[in-house]
């Protein structure tokens, strides 16, 4: 070998244990930057998510709001107790419509009813088992 082919073995041996330990700091700065990149991501979904909750809680909020302003009025009041109480004013009078019973339908709503079935024969253990086991 010649003196120069002795010399740039000896400088590309001797920039190999540097490249080597150069790349392994690399890769361990890289992997120690992992897990706070990571960490910064599953922050930001849980913001995202928190901020998604609180819009949905404000809308709530609101909305029950709306609904306290509503159930302070007194026309709001007055016709929910005539709807579910049956309040009166003194001099009304009270009407009450109820459904029609079932002896008292039309002809008509009688037609459009399909007939009934006819109640299913009674059934003895013996046919109950061969039904069961797939014999009838």
């Amino acid at each position: 070998m010649s003196q120069a082919g002795i010399r740039r073995s000896r400088l590309i041996l001797g920039r190999g244990p540097g490249i080597v330990a150069f790349l392994l700091v690399l890769g361990l700065l890289l992997a120690m930057a992992i897990e706070p990149a990571r960490q910064l991501l599953a922050q930001r979904a849980r913001v995202d998510a928190m901020e998604s909750d609180l819009a949905k809680i404000e809308r709530l909020n609101h909305h029950l709001e709306t609904r306290i302003d509503r159930l302070k009025d007194p026309d709001y009041i007055e016709q929910q107790a005539r709807g579910q109480a049956g309040l009166v004013h003194p001099g009304e009078i009270p009407y009450v419509v109820m459904p029609p019973s079932d002896g008292t339908r039309s002809d008509a709503s009688r037609k459009q009813e399909k007939p009934k079935a006819p109640p299913p024969a009674e059934v003895g253990v013996v046919e109950s088992f061969l039904d069961f086991i797939g014999f009838l």
